[in-house]
C-alpha cells in the first residue's frame, strides 16, 4: 500500500484529503507544518508528499528544497491558497524547486488523485 504524508496548517484540509486519499486505498499521514513533517519524512518514506506553501515555523518551499536535497522533489505536490501574492506565484517558484506537480486551493480532487497515481507509477520497481 502506498504511503502519503499532507502538510498543512489547516486542519481541516488536512482531514479533507486524507479521507479523499484514503477512499482509494492509500495509508495517509499529515503533519501540521514543515518542522514536524521532516521529522517524519527523515524517518520513513513516503510516495508522495503533498505540502501547502505557506504555512509557521518551516514553510512549504522549506519542505520541497529539502525533498530536493533528498532526491524526493519528484513525489512533492505543492498547493497553496494564496496569501500575500497570488497561489499562481507561490506554486510557480515550487515549480522552480522541481515540485512534480502544483495546484491551487481549492484542491481539484481528481486530477490530484490522477497526479498522486502517476508519481507513485513513476517510483514503481
Amino acid at each position: 500500500m502506498s504511503t502519503i504524508l499532507i502538510i498543512d496548517d489547516d486542519e481541516q484540509f488536512n482531514l479533507m484529503m486524507k479521507k479523499a486519499l484514503e477512499i482509494k486505498g492509500y495509508n495517509v499521514e499529515t503533519a501540521k507544518n514543515g518542522r514536524e513533517a521532516k521529522a517524519l519524512y527523515q524517518n520513513k518514506t513516503y510516495d508522495v508528499i503533498i505540502t501547502d506553501i505557506i504555512m509557521p515555523d518551516v514553510d512549504g518551499y522549506e519542505v520541497i528544497l529539502d525533498l530536493r536535497r533528498l532526491g524526493m522533489s519528484d513525489r512533492a505536490i505543492a498547493v497553496s491558497g494564496g496569501g500575500r501574492t497570488s497561489a499562481e506565484d507561490y506554486l510557480m517558484t515550487a515549480q522552480h524547486f522541481d515540485a512534480a506537480a502544483t495546484f491551487n486551493k481549492p484542491v481539484e480532487l481528481q486530477a490530484l488523485r490522477a497526479k498522486v497515481e502517476e508519481i507513485i507509477k513513476s517510483h514503481a520497481s
